[in-house]
């Protein structure tokens, strides 16, 4: 089991692409988990469950070693016992597609949001000395949407030489998307499918949760953003002469923000963008 806070396991920890990001959110003072753990086995479950032995509430995400496929086994809230289901899951895609995965097991302090529970996710691609996007979705919905370009429900493009004057009450000036009425409907009906399919919610908690009409991300939302994560991410300069492009993934978990992790380009996924949208 390998520890996120041990300056030790940081070079092994560094190898994995979503445990390597995690790092750098860490890096920069990004608000983001307390910890996290990196298991392989059934063994390192117990240990760690034993460390924490009052806990009973558990963010799992899958990773595998930079360069390697996914292994694509979505990220979940567990609880004790739902761990080891977690890790079994992460062993049966590993014989599928002969790579070897690991479970990323998020430490926190306090209960962990639901990804339904989200009041809006983002990526905030940044392309170094060229400009800044924006893709977000709206309350109800997480990053995976975003990362498997499942739904998207605006988008801004900020020029570089912008960012430092980008703020919520002018952001309208930089969006170039919103997503039309029709297409967020189908969205939404599909989402309260997927909820209602992975986590057994009833379709009336599923509407009740998901919005009927798409609003927009509130601006108090992205003045949090942009003071924790594009201000500090912009002036990153040792980051920027490694990196040409970077992306913090951010959430707005119970009113603050999160970030997860921040992705790098070796575990960039080309994403292609649907027709959803209105121009603006």
């Amino acid at each position: 089991m390998l520890d996120g806070s041990k300056i030790d396991d940081i070079k092994e920890i560094s190898k994995y692409g979503k445990a390597k990001g995690f790092l750098v959110a860490k890096r920069y003072n990004l608000p983001t988990y307390s910890n996290f753990f990196i298991l392989e086995n059934e063994e390192d479950i117990k240990l760690l469950l034993g460390k924490f032995k009052n806990q009973n509430d558990f963010c799992m995400r899958s990773d595998t070693l930079v360069g390697n496929i996914p292994i694509d086994i979505a990220g979940k809230n567990g609880n004790r016992e739902s761990i080891f289901e977690y890790m079994e899951n992460i062993k049966r895609r590993e014989k599928e597609l002969g790579v070897s995965g690991v479970a990323i097991i998020y430490w926190n302090d306090g209960k962990f949001c639901h990804s339904y529970e989200t009041e809006g996710c983002f990526y905030l691609d940044y392309r170094t000395n060229k400009e800044l996007n924006i893709d977000c979705v709206g309350k109800g919905w997480d990053g995976s949407s975003l990362s498997h370009g499942t739904a998207c429900h605006e988008t801004y493009v900020i020029p570089w030489e912008d960012i430092l004057f980008f703020d919520d009450n002018n952001r309208g000036k930089y969006r170039k998307q919103i997503i039309s009425e029709s297409a967020y409907s189908e969205l939404r009906r599909a989402r309260i499918k997927d909820l209602n399919e992975k986590f057994g919610l009833s379709i009336e908690e599923c509407e009740s949760i998901i919005p009927s009409k798409y609003t927009g991300i509130k601006n108090e939302y992205f003045r949090q953003i942009i003071n924790q994560i594009i201000l500090p991410m912009y002036d990153s300069k040792d980051l920027q002469k490694y990196y040409s492009e970077y992306i913090p993934i951010a959430q707005i978990e119970n009113g603050k923000v999160v970030v997860p992790e921040v992705i790098l380009p070796e575990r960039l996924r080309i994403r292609e963008k649907g027709g959803n949208f209105e121009e603006r």
